[in-house]
C-alpha cells in the first residue's frame, strides 16, 4: 500500500516521514484545494525526502478558484513545471478543465508537451460529468498521465467505493488511481480492502502529533 501524505508546506514533512508515509504531495493553501508551493519549500521537502528515498509530487496550480486557465496562466504553469522537474520531483499534480467541466485537452497538451516526470491529474477529475468520465480517462491516457487523484461524487469517500471501482475497471491498468478526500488513518484499512487500488492520499493518512 502507498500512503501519500498531502502536505501543506514543510511543517509536518519530517514527522509524516517518520510515521511511515511512502509519498508526498506538496501544496500550499490547502483550504482552497492547494496551490503551487514556493521554490524554497519544494527544495527543502525534496532534500528531506531524498534522505529517506520518498517520492514527492508537487502541485502545479497558479491560483485558487476554477480549473479553467487562460494563456498567461498556462505559461506560468509551464514555467513552474520546468522548475519543479529540474529540482527533481517525481511528479507534477495538475488539472485543466473547460467551462463546461470537460477535460481541456488543448491546455493539457500544451503543458505536458515536454514533461519528463510523472503526471498526476488531481481532483478536478471529480468535476467532470459522470457520462464523460470514461472519455476523460481515455484522453488522460493518451496525454501520458500516470495517475488520477479522485474522491467521487458524494461527500463521504466510503460511499463512493463502487463508483471509484468502476473507473479503475474501465482504465484497466492504463493509469493508476489514488483515492483521497476524507481518507484517514482510521478508515484506511477499510478502504484498502474495498477499493481496487493500493494508493491512498490524505492530510491524515498517518496519525500526526500536531
Amino acid at each position: 500500500m502507498i500512503k501519500e501524505f498531502c502536505a501543506e508546506n514543510y511543517t509536518a514533512i519530517k514527522e509524516a516521514i517518520n510515521k511511515g508515509i511512502h509519498r508526498i504531495e506538496l501544496c500550499d493553501y490547502l483550504a482552497a484545494g492547494g496551490t503551487t508551493p514556493s521554490i524554497g519549500v519544494i527544495k527543502q521537502t525534496l532534500q528531506a525526502a531524498k534522505e529517506t528515498k520518498i517520492d514527492v509530487a508537487v502541485m502545479i496550480r497558479p491560483r485558487t478558484g476554477d480549473f479553467c486557465y487562460n494563456e498567461e496562466e498556462q505559461q506560468i504553469m509551464k514555467t513552474d513545471i520546468k522548475v519543479v522537474e529540474d529540482l527533481g520531483a517525481e511528479a507534477i499534480v495538475l488539472g485543466c478543465l473547460t467551462e463546461a467541466n470537460q477535460l481541456d485537452v488543448a491546455a493539457m497538451t500544451y503543458l505536458l508537451s515536454d514533461v519528463r516526470c510523472n503526471v498526476v491529474f488531481h481532483m478536478a477529475f471529480d468535476l467532470i460529468p459522470a457520462d464523460d468520465k470514461q472519455t476523460a480517462i481515455d484522453q488522460l491516457v493518451a496525454l501520458g498521465v500516470t495517475r488520477v487523484l479522485l474522491h467521487g461524487k458524494h461527500t463521504d469517500v466510503i460511499t463512493n467505493i463502487d463508483e471509484i471501482n468502476q473507473y479503475i475497471a474501465y482504465a484497466a491498468g492504463r493509469l493508476s488511481f489514488v483515492v483521497g478526500g476524507g481518507v484517514t488513518f482510521d478508515n484506511l484499512e477499510y478502504l484498502a480492502s474495498h477499493v481496487n487500488t493500493d494508493e491512498f492520499h490524505g492530510t491524515k493518512i498517518v496519525e500526526l502529533d500536531k
